[in-house]
């Protein structure tokens, strides 16, 4: 029997990963439209981040603890590190990370230009499930 060679889905997510971590340092420079660019950015750090945790829970069974965050995919003493550092939002704040323990889903947040987490819809905050 000839064996089929491949990729995995591991090989290929990463691989996405990669290029979309590329195009977050590389789409500002091509598009010179700083609104989109920022757009693009958050686009390619939530679906980077979506990534590593989609592969977390594939190694550990669940997502990370909400008191650790997104530094639970930072690996350390022997860990699978996920990342070397969480990317920062396009305005140089970190990244919230919120976990429904019924849904067992997870929101990432940026909390925008303002840099505040917004209590009411009307805010800047952008999430990954409401980015269209």
């Amino acid at each position: 029997m000839k064996k089929i060679k491949g990729f995995t889905l591991i090989e290929v997510l990463v691989a996405l990963t990669i290029i979309g971590i590329l195009m977050t340092f590389v789409g500002p420079y091509i598009l010179d439209r700083p609104d989109q660019a920022r757009k693009l950015k958050i686009k390619n750090d939530f679906l980077a981040i979506g990534t590593a945790m989609e592969l977390y829970k594939l190694d550990n069974g669940t997502y990370p603890p909400a008191g650790l965050g997104l530094n639970a995919l930072i690996g350390m003493d022997g860990e699978i590190s996920y990342f070397s550092t969480i990317p920062a939002d396009p305005w140089g704040n970190a990244y919230i990370l919120e976990i429904d323990k019924v849904s067992n889903n997870f929101m990432i947040v940026s909390t925008g230009p303002d840099g505040l987490r917004s209590v009411t819809e009307e805010g800047d905050d952008i999430n990954n499930n409401k980015l269209d």
